[in-house]
C-alpha cells in the first residue's frame, strides 16, 4: 500500500519537477525522494518549505500524502481540502478526494482523546499590597486645550474688532462725504469696507465662541477635579 501511494505521488508530481530546477522544484524533488523511502517527516518539511517559496497545488497534494502516511490524518485533511480548492484536473482531484474521505472516516471512527488536566502551580502567599497613590489632581489652569481655545479666541476678538473698526471708519467716511468728488474718490472702496466689517463681525463671533468654550472647560475641570 505504501509503495502504491509513493508511486502515485511520483507519477503525479515528478514531471513538474523535471521541467525546471528552481529552489522550489528542488525541495519538491527532495520531498518526493524522502517520501518514497518512508522518511515522512523529512518529506513534510521539504513540501512545506517549498510551498512557502512557491505556493503551488502540487505541494499541497504531496504534503497531504506525506501527512496521511505518517498517520496524521487531521493535518492531511486540511492539506487535501486546500489542494481541492485549487480546482485541479479530475485525474488529480479523484485520488485526493478518495484519500480525503479515507482520512475523514478514520478520524470519525477514532476514539475520543481523554482530556488532560495540567496541574496548576501553587499560588504563593500574597503580601499586603499597598494601593498606589492617587493621581495628582487636575488643575484648571493646566488644561492645554482650554488655554489654546482662550488664546485663539482672544486673538480672533482683537483682530475682528480691528477689522470691524477699519471697515466702519471707511463706511462712515463715505457716508459723511459732503461733495460728489469726495464720494467718488473713495467710492470704489465701498465693497472693501463692507467686507472688512463682515470679516470683523465673523472674527468676533468666532473668538467669542472659542473663549466661551475655554471658560466652559475650565469650569468643568474645576467642578470635577
Amino acid at each position: 500500500m505504501i509503495a502504491r501511494a509513493a508511486l502515485l505521488v511520483v507519477v503525479l508530481l515528478l514531471p513538474r519537477v523535471a521541467a525546471a530546477a528552481s529552489p522550489a522544484d528542488e525541495l519538491l524533488e527532495r520531498g518526493l525522494r524522502s517520501y518514497a523511502v518512508g522518511r515522512y517527516d523529512d518529506a513534510i518539511a521539504a513540501f512545506q518549505r517549498g510551498y512557502e517559496l512557491a505556493p503551488r497545488a502540487d505541494f499541497l497534494y504531496a504534503l497531504g500524502q506525506a501527512q496521511r502516511m505518517k498517520g496524521d490524518c487531521r493535518a492531511a485533511v486540511a492539506s487535501y481540502r486546500a489542494y481541492l480548492r485549487t480546482s485541479p484536473p479530475e485525474r488529480a482531484a479523484l485520488p485526493a478526494r478518495q484519500n480525503l474521505e479515507r482520512c475523514e472516516a478514520e478520524l470519525a471512527n477514532a476514539p475520543p482523546q481523554p482530556a488532560t488536566i495540567e496541574p496548576q502551580p501553587a499560588t504563593p502567599p500574597t503580601a499586603a499590597i499597598t494601593p498606589p497613590p492617587p493621581p495628582p489632581r487636575r488643575r484648571a489652569r493646566d488644561d492645554r486645550a482650554a488655554a489654546l481655545f482662550a488664546g485663539f479666541g482672544g486673538a480672533a476678538l482683537v483682530a475682528g474688532a480691528a477689522l470691524w473698526g477699519v471697515g466702519e471708519a471707511g463706511a462712515r467716511s463715505l457716508a459723511d462725504a459732503a461733495t460728489y468728488d469726495q464720494f467718488a474718490a473713495h467710492g470704489h472702496d465701498a465693497d472693501a469696507f463692507a467686507a472688512e466689517r463682515t470679516a470683523g463681525i465673523v472674527a468676533v463671533a468666532v473668538g467669542g465662541a472659542l473663549v466661551t468654550v475655554a471658560v466652559a472647560r475650565w469650569s468643568w475641570i474645576a467642578k470635577h477635579r
